[in-house]
């Protein structure tokens, strides 16, 4: 990018723009210039000879201020334009009318047309350029308003009022530079040096203007820099030949990679913040300023809050505390527990592993997984990481059916218990073992065989497509849907990278004008709808601590059924998935752990989360010992069960 520079032959400009731009206060203003673009077309000496001015010069009129502008030229019109903006007098431009053509009156302004105005000013103060500017003369300077919309100031005046045009980018908007990254990675808001000055872009349609900001403007210059602005997809763009690479932390801050004059990779990060307010007071703008706290990724702050950290310390602080930035920025289930009443424990937990990881006394891998698993005990078996030390602390809340059971390993059954009883042992939803062939031939045998009850038998089935483990479920569930099942997805700039790869439809499209944080309908089945009629006597449903996701469906779905002649047998809870879905793999920095989390949570984990125990409860206990093999055998809690349910 061009940035704004100040050049030798510009400054003798600036002397021209002090000299035009004198006080009016003391002049009785009849109307004000109207508000627009107006530009130096034309200079009249006092004895009538017109010369074209020498450099470009416009007028910004807005309604309390009016700016003067000038930039230097550009060879091309795809190179970025410098441009300087000023007004020491703080005031609009007002009328007096012409009062004198020869004698001194001070500043003049008489309009000459709807759309153009002169300004008489008298010479008195030196005589740097006779040629242009008479020494003891009036000079007057014809503007005439601009209507181009291809007008480079009319592009920049229309940005710096937040008339931004079209949105055809993300980027559309005032973003405020944070500052470098240190390390010069793109995907790392981390170690953020602060920026020497106040420096924002502002993006528009096709073009973005860069502003620096000045706490003296209007009465002192104000820097800025146009460009035109060609987006190549939502992660680039083009300026003045140069590609500038842009990575999404969320909607609200960016890193942008470009090289440098020496062709390294330079990545500075900005936030999405309104202009200082003294600019946004003459531009008449109200663009909120940013209030989120940043501290903890730049240099200093990290630094004022642990002190001068060694590296490991440093890389451990970043891998933790991006792990708890993405689980609460992507997980379906973390605004439900914070609105009910989690959010006191929650934090509590959070500041105790952060504190022991500053203190050296616990390593990232231990912090995460310490941090990942108060959900995945408490709430929810889809919040998960990857980590070894993660998955030995799930031993503790997972039954391991290998120790119980010695020969423990289901497999596909489709047959008949006995001459009233069909069972249906699915050991996976995933549909290779079995396939959905397979699901559909045992389907028309049962409706074959005359049995009035049903057995599905669940056990170890770790999930996968609903389509498979409703199919027999549906067999059983009587009459219609009794209220609204709900679900949501959670908006997030890291979801929705993953949801627009599949989905295009209305939920999309609300994602992306929806504030991220927030859980929209992701897909709803309506009351007295689904109607269904029962092809059995009684129905049930056996389960285990292995029952998960897909195939907890059976257990949720069949009690939203009530006038359903079906009951959930077992010993244990089911695994504690299927209020979420869809999930997220995200990647942590300087480690091999990879969070995953739920992007969709069901309406009915708001009250069954304040349980703090996942999965659902079996209706009926099954009052056997765990059998000795469980393969495609019927065993002894299958046989129990088609005893009990004709009782």
């Amino acid at each position: 990018m061009k940035f704004f520079q100040l050049i030798n032959h510009f400054r003798l400009f600036l002397v021209t723009v002090t000299l035009a731009v004198a006080t009016v206060s003391s002049v009785v203003a009849q109307s004000q210039v109207s508000n627009g673009v107006y530009k130096l077309s034309e200079i009249i000496h006092q004895d009538g000879k017109h010369l074209e001015a020498q450099f470009k010069q416009y007028k910004f009129c807005l309604d309390k201020y009016s700016l003067t502008v000038g930039y230097n030229s550009v060879i091309f019109p795809s190179e970025p334009v410098d441009f300087g903006l000023s007004n020491p007098d703080g005031k609009p431009l007002q009328f007096t009318g012409e009062l004198s053509k020869t004698e001194n009156k001070g500043i003049q302004l008489f309009s000459t047309s709807d759309s153009t105005f002169t300004l008489r000013w008298f010479n008195d103060r030196s005589a740097f350029n006779e040629h242009l500017f008479p020494y003891g003369t009036n000079i007057d300077e014809i503007y005439e308003q601009v209507n181009d919309s291809d007008d480079v100031m009319l592009r920049s005046y229309n940005l710096l009022q937040m008339k931004l045009g079209v949105k055809k980018h993300r980027l559309h908007g005032v973003w405020k530079l944070r500052g470098k990254q240190q390390t010069n990675t793109a995907t790392s808001q981390y170690w953020t040096e602060g920026a020497d000055k106040e420096e924002y872009q502002i993006f528009g349609s096709r073009e973005m203007v860069t502003v620096y900001g000045n706490a003296s403007f209007p009465r002192s210059n104000l820097q800025c820099c146009f460009s035109p602005c060609t987006y190549l997809s939502e992660y680039a763009y083009d300026i003045d030949n140069h590609t500038f690479v842009v990575h999404w932390f969320d909607s609200e801050t960016i890193s942008i990679t470009t090289n440098d004059s020496e062709g390294r990779p330079s990545v500075t990060i900005w936030d999405r913040c309104g202009m200082p307010q003294n600019i946004q007071e003459v531009f008449g703008t109200d663009v909120p300023q940013m209030t989120k706290d940043i501290s903890r990724f730049m240099v200093d702050g990290f630094e004022k809050t642990y002190g001068n950290q060694p590296d490991s310390i440093r890389k451990a602080f970043e891998t933790f505390d991006f792990a708890v930035d993405a689980n609460e920025k992507n997980n379906a289930i973390f605004p439900v527990l914070m609105r009910n009443g989690f959010e006191e424990e929650y934090k509590a937990m959070k500041d105790s592993l952060l504190s022991q990881l500053m203190r050296g006394e616990m390593t990232s891998d231990e912090a995460v997984s310490r941090y990942v698993f108060w959900f995945y005990k408490n709430f929810d078996r889809h919040t998960q990481c990857s980590s070894p030390t993660f998955w030995n602390m799930t031993k503790d809340v997972i039954v391991d059916y290998k120790k119980l059971i010695p020969k423990y390993a289901p497999e596909p059954v489709g047959c008949k218990v006995d001459d009233e009883t069909y069972l249906l042992r699915l050991p996976s939803c995933m549909g290779d073992v079995p396939t959905y062939e397979w699901m559909l031939k045992k389907e028309e045998e049962f409706k074959q065989s005359g049995c009035k009850y049903l057995i599905l038998d669940l056990r170890g089935n770790g999930g996968g497509s609903d389509h498979i483990s409703m199919l027999f479920t549906w067999l059983m569930c009587e009459g219609k849907m009794e209220k609204d099942a709900k679900f949501y997805y959670m908006v997030s700039t890291e979801n929705n990278r993953i949801l627009k790869k599949y989905r295009h439809d209305d939920v999309m499209k609300e994602a992306l004008v929806t504030e991220e944080g927030n859980l929209i309908n992701w897909w709803t089945v309506p009351k007295g709808s689904n109607e269904r009629t029962s092809l059995v006597k009684r129905g049930a449903i056996i389960v285990d601590n292995k029952t998960a996701s897909a195939a907890e469906s059976p257990v949720r779905w069949i009690r939203e059924y009530p006038k359903s002649r079906v009951k959930v047998y077992g010993r244990e809870r089911t695994n504690g998935c299927d209020q979420t879905g869809n999930i997220n793999r995200i990647r942590l920095p300087h480690s091999d752990i990879t969070l995953v989390c739920p992007m969709t949570v069901d309406d009915i984990f708001e009250e069954l989360c304040k349980e703090k125990n996942p999965g659902h409860k079996p209706d009926v206990i099954i009052p056997l010992p765990y059998p000795e093999e469980l393969t495609d055998n019927i065993d002894p809690w299958v046989l129990w069960v088609a005893k009990k349910m004709k009782r």
